[in-house]
C-alpha cells in the first residue's frame, strides 16, 4: 500500500508512516504537485492526536536529535490561520514576558495565512532573528531572543511552497508551535480550531512541557481574546491536564469586539505595538496584550493565578520596563513614535 493510500483509508499511522510523510515533503527530488497532493490528504483527515505526537518527533528529528536546552525557556505563539488579521498579539506579549524575568524564545515564521507574521513584523522592527548556536549569548545580552523557524529548520523551503499552494491551514499550523528547537519547560500555544485544543495540550504534555498553556480565543481567534469565553487547557507535568473557560471580566479587563484587534502591513502593525509598549494604547489592543502576557506569565510561574499576571503586564508596561526591554533587544524607535 502506497503513502497516499494509507493517509486516505488507514485511522492510525505508524511512527514510521509519518517519517516517510514527512521525508517525502522534504525531498527536494519530489515534485511539488505530488506534495502538495499528499499535504493535502493528510490535513483533511480527522485530527489524532498521537499522530501528532510522531508528527512533531519526526520534524525535530530531520534537524534536532538530541534537542538544546536553555534553563526556564518559554515561548509565546499562535498557529495563525484564523483569517482575523489581527495585529502581532503574541510577538507583543513576548516583550512584556521577557521583561519580567521569563527566558522567552520565541519561535516564529513569515506568513503564509495572515497579513503580517512574527518575522515580517520582527524585520520592520530591526531585530535579527538569533541562530541556535547563538542563544546563549543572546539570551545573556537581552533576555529575549527570536528565532526564524526558515533558520531553525531548513527543510521548512521545500515545506512552505507547498503550504502556499494550498488555501488555508495546513497541518504544519498546529506542528509550528510544538517543533521548536529548543526543549522548552514553559509554552503558550493559541490555536484557531477549537477542535485542536486538547490534542495539543496531550502533545505538549508528552513533550515534557513543564507547565502550559493551549487556548482557543473566543469567536475563533488564535489567541485569547476579549469578546468572549475562550477555551483554556492547562498542562502540568506533574499534576495533569484541566480544562476550564476565562473571559476578560475573569481578570478585570473590559469586553470587546475581535473586530476592534485588527492590524495591517508590518509598520502598521510596529506602530501598535510601540504605542502599547510604551503606554500610549488604552484601547483594546492593549488589553488584549495584556490579558495574553498575564496568562503567559502564570504559566512561567512569574505570578500565582492569570489574574495576577494580568496585573503584573500592566504594572511592566506603566512603568516603562516593557518598552526597555523592546529597546534592549535591539527594537528600533521611529520619529512618528514620540
Amino acid at each position: 500500500m502506497t503513502l497516499i493510500q494509507k493517509i486516505q483509508t488507514q485511522p492510525n499511522l505508524t511512527q514510521q508512516d509519518i517519517n516517510t510523510f514527512i521525508q517525502t515533503l522534504i525531498n527536494p527530488d519530489i515534485d511539488n504537485e505530488t506534495k502538495a497532493e499528499l499535504l493535502r490528504d493528510y490535513t483533511a483527515r480527522p485530527l489524532n492526536q498521537t499522530e501528532v505526537t510522531y508528527l512533531v518527533a519526526a520534524m525535530i528529528q530531520t534537524m534536532y536529535p538530541v534537542q538544546p536546552v536553555y534553563p526556564g525557556a518559554m515561548c509565546v505563539c499562535g498557529t495563525g490561520g484564523d483569517k482575523s488579521n489581527s495585529f502581532n498579539i503574541s510577538t507583543t506579549a513576548s516583550f512584556i514576558v521577557a521583561a519580567a524575568g521569563v527566558n522567552v524564545l520565541k519561535h516564529g515564521n513569515r506568513s503564509i495565512t495572515s497579513a503580517s507574521g512574527s518575522s515580517d513584523l520582527l524585520n520592520k522592527m530591526g531585530i535579527a532573528s538569533s541562530q541556535v548556536a547563538d542563544v546563549e549569548t543572546r539570551m545573556q545580552e537581552t533576555g529575549l531572543a527570536f528565532l526564524n523557524a526558515t533558520d531553525t529548520y531548513p527543510v521548512m523551503k521545500y515545506i512552505q511552497p507547498i503550504r502556499k499552494m494550498l488555501e488555508g491551514p495546513t497541518i504544519f499550523n498546529i506542528l509550528g508551535p510544538m517543533i521548536h528547537p529548543f526543549k522548552l519547560e514553559y509554552q503558550v500555544v493559541g490555536v484557531y480550531n477549537p477542535e485542536f485544543v486538547k490534542p495539543m495540550a496531550e502533545t505538549l504534555y508528552d513533550l515534557g512541557r513543564k507547565r502550559a498553556i493551549v487556548l482557543h480565543g473566543a469567536n475563533g481567534m488564535d489567541e485569547a481574546t476579549l469578546s468572549g469565553e475562550n477555551i483554556i487547557y492547562e498542562v502540568n507535568q506533574e499534576t495533569g491536564i484541566t480544562s476550564y473557560h476565562l473571559n476578560a471580566e475573569d481578570v478585570g479587563l473590559t469586553p470587546a469586539s475581535n473586530e476592534t484587534l485588527k492590524g495591517g502591513t508590518p509598520a502598521e502593525n510596529l506602530e501598535i505595538t510601540l504605542n502599547i509598549l510604551t503606554g500610549k494604547d488604552h484601547s483594546s489592543k492593549r488589553d488584549v496584550v495584556v490579558l495574553n502576557a498575564g496568562i503567559a506569565l502564570y504559566v512561567a510561574e512569574k505570578a500565582d493565578s492569570i489574574q495576577e499576571g494580568v496585573t503584573l503586564a500592566q504594572q511592566l508596561i506603566d512603568k516603562g520596563k516593557a518598552f526597555a526591554q523592546y529597546k534592549k533587544t535591539g527594537g528600533q524607535v521611529y520619529d512618528y513614535i514620540g
